[in-house]
C-alpha cells in the first residue's frame, strides 16, 4: 500500500485503422451480472479484461490514429533538405497487440493493471517533389510503435461467485507511446508536458506512466491528494506546452490531437516556441499550441504526438519516428 500511496500522491496528469469504442461519459464498465466476462476465471483476468475497455485507454487508439489523409500547417517547421513536400498525410493503424498485466497492493484494497500494446501499421503521406508539380506521389511506411500506460481499481467487492464485480477503475496514468526501434539519428522523446485548465491552474507532467488522473465521480480511499481527470465545457479554452529532447539537426513537426472520438478528429500544428543544444548532439526544443472545445460530450485525450522532419519530408520508409502522451479529459 505504501507504494501505490507514493505513486497515487504525485501530481497527476495524463501524454488506428483499427478503434475501440469509447464507454459513457462517467467511465462505467460493468458486466452482466448474470455471467463472467468471457475467458475470465480469475480477479487478476477481471481486472486485465476491464483494464483494455476502460473509455480512456479505448479513446487513446481513436487519438493517435487517423482515417484518412489529412493536411498540416508546416509553414512555422521551415524545410531544411527535404526530399519530399507532403501535402497531406495520416497514421494508419492496422493492428493493436494487447498485454494487460495485474498487480495487487498490500492491503488488497488497490490494483495496478498495466496495459501494454504492439501497434502496427502504415504512415501514409501524398507528396510533391517539387513545388510545381501537378502530380502528387503515395509514400508508404510500414511502422511499430509501443505504448504504455497504467489503470488504478479499487476494490469494491469480495463476491466468490461473482468475482468479476469486485473491482471498479478509478484512475489512469498518461498513455506513453514511441517508435519500438527508431533511427539513431531520429530519436525523439517527450520529457515534459503542461495542460493549463480555462482557469488558469496547470497540471505538469515529466513522468507519464506513473502521473495519474483521478476519476473524480468515484472515490479513491485512504488518499484526497490527488489530480483529477479535468472537466471540460464547450467554448472551454485549454493550453499545451511540450517539452522533447530530440537527435535529429532539423526541427521536428509536433502535432496537437483532441477531441477525438467517432464524430470529431482535430489535429493541428503546434508553434515552436525555443531551442536549446544540449552538447551531446541532441537539441531540447519547446512547442506550444492553444486550443478550444468544440465536440460533443465524452471522454478524449489532449495527445501530444512529436515526429522527427525525415519521418515527414523523406521518402525512405525507414525514417519514421515518433513519439506521443496523451492528456485525458471529459466534455460535460
Amino acid at each position: 500500500m505504501e507504494g501505490m500511496k507514493e505513486r497515487m500522491t504525485a501530481t497527476l496528469f495524463v501524454c488506428a485503422g483499427m478503434f475501440l469504442l469509447a464507454g459513457c461519459a462517467d467511465n462505467t464498465i460493468e458486466p452482466e451480472d448474470g455471467a463472467a466476462p468471457g475467458g475470465v476465471t480469475t480477479e487478476a483476468e477481471a481486472l486485465e479484461y476491464y483494464a483494455t475497455a476502460d473509455e480512456f485507454v479505448a479513446n487513446a487508439d481513436q487519438t493517435f490514429a487517423d482515417e484518412s489523409l489529412e493536411p498540416t500547417d508546416y509553414g512555422t517547421f521551415g524545410r531544411i533538405g527535404q526530399t519530399v513536400i507532403p501535402v497531406v498525410w495520416g497514421r494508419f493503424v492496422e493492428n493493436v497487440s494487447v498485454n494487460a498485466t495485474a498487480s495487487f497492493e498490500a492491503g488488497d484494497s488497490l490494483a495496478t493493471v498495466q496495459v501494454d500494446k504492439e501497434i502496427t501499421g502504415t504512415f501514409r503521406i501524398l507528396a510533391k517533389y517539387n513545388e510545381d508539380d501537378t502530380t502528387t506521389y503515395l509514400i508508404e511506411k510500414p511502422f511499430t510503435d509501443v505504448s504504455t500506460r497504467n489503470v488504478i481499481f479499487r476494490r469494491v467487492g469480495r463476491e466468490v461467485h461473482r468475482f468479476w464485480l469486485n473491482w471498479i477503475p478509478v484512475a489512469t496514468s498518461l498513455v506513453d507511446g514511441k517508435t519500438s526501434n527508431p533511427p539513431v539519428d531520429q530519436e525523439i522523446e517527450l520529457t515534459e508536458l503542461q495542460f493549463t485548465k480555462p482557469n488558469g491552474d496547470t497540471i505538469t507532467v515529466t513522468d507519464p506512466t506513473n502521473f495519474y488522473l483521478r476519476y473524480h465521480w468515484r472515490t479513491i480511499r485512504h488518499d484526497h491528494s490527488v489530480t483529477d481527470v479535468p472537466d471540460l465545457r464547450d467554448g472551454d479554452i485549454f493550453t499545451v506546452k511540450a517539452t522533447l529532447v530530440s537527435a535529429s539537426p532539423d526541427t521536428d513537426l509536433v502535432v496537437l490531437r483532441y477531441g477525438f472520438s467517432r464524430i470529431a478528429r482535430r489535429r493541428m500544428p503546434m508553434t515552436f516556441i525555443s531551442e536549446t543544444q544540449n552538447g551531446d548532439g541532441t537539441f531540447t526544443r519547446v512547442y506550444q499550441q492553444v486550443a478550444e472545445i468544440r465536440h460533443h460530450p465524452g471522454v478524449f485525450h489532449a495527445g501530444v504526438v512529436a515526429l522527427t522532419r525525415k519521418t515527414l519530408f523523406d521518402d525512405d520508409p525507414a525514417n519514421y519516428s515518433v513519439c506521443w502522451w496523451g492528456v485525458p479529459y471529459r466534455v460535460l
